[in-house]
């Protein structure tokens, strides 16, 4: 699986991530290209996201919404259904 492209040749790179390199975010890092044999920049941006869920037997089922019709969402977590 490969981490960025190369903007030149469009080369697919895998970043060396060896002691944390690529990783610092607001800052610009260099990739040697084995493609075109050119160096490039890249920036690094790291997002988290959760979803949290009741246990099944405490979920709190409502109807979605007219714009949803048989769509369920639990009113206490991020669990949906159809039924």
């Amino acid at each position: 699986m490969s981490d960025v492209k190369c903007p030149y040749c469009g080369e697919e790179q895998e970043i060396n991530h060896d002691d944390g390199y690529g990783y610092e975010e607001d800052e610009r890092h260099e990739q040697y290209c084995v493609g075109c044999n050119k160096t490039f920049k890249f920036t690094t941006s790291i997002t988290y996201n959760y979803e949290v869920f009741c246990q099944k037997e405490d979920h709190v089922m409502e109807p979605f919404g007219d714009k949803w019709p048989g769509m369920y969402e639990c009113e206490k977590c991020d669990f949906y259904e159809k039924r």
